[in-house]
């Protein structure tokens, strides 16, 4: 089943390629009727207002047209004084938790175990 889904996604992004050229071939069509039709204003002021409707019909579909590259965020941690590794255990069913596999909610690591599900906060003890 997820290969029937990678097959789907990769086929989504072969039609993308070929839509995102149509949306350029239409948007410098309208971009060059918009032109034509606002230098011909001479003949009627409605052109010039039917030139500013195209121009901004090419506006809109450049910008809705555009790729989305996803956001992200990099969180550096510096940490002073020496580092002890100690094993991270589950609140709920005291099984040995990878720390490594943490997710930043909010400003605070989470890790969720994976014999329970259950989710809780990573926190670092005083070495006092």
């Amino acid at each position: 089943m997820d290969n029937v889904r990678i097959l789907d996604w990769r086929q989504r992004e072969m039609v993308r390629g070929p839509m995102r050229i149509l949306v350029y071939l239409a948007s410098a069509v309208l971009i060059f009727l918009g032109i034509i039709f606002i230098m011909s204003t001479n003949l009627g002021i409605t052109y010039f207002f039917e030139g500013l409707v195209f121009l901004a019909l090419a506006i809109l579909l450049l910008i809705l047209g555009r790729e989305k590259k996803p956001l992200e965020i990099k969180q550096t941690v510096t940490i002073t004084g020496p580092i002890k590794a100690k094993e991270v255990h589950c609140p709920n069913c005291s099984a040995i938790v990878d720390p490594t596999r943490t997710e930043v909610v909010d400003g605070k690591p989470y890790v969720t175990c994976r014999y329970c599900g259950n989710k809780f906060e990573l926190t670092e003890e005083p070495t006092w």
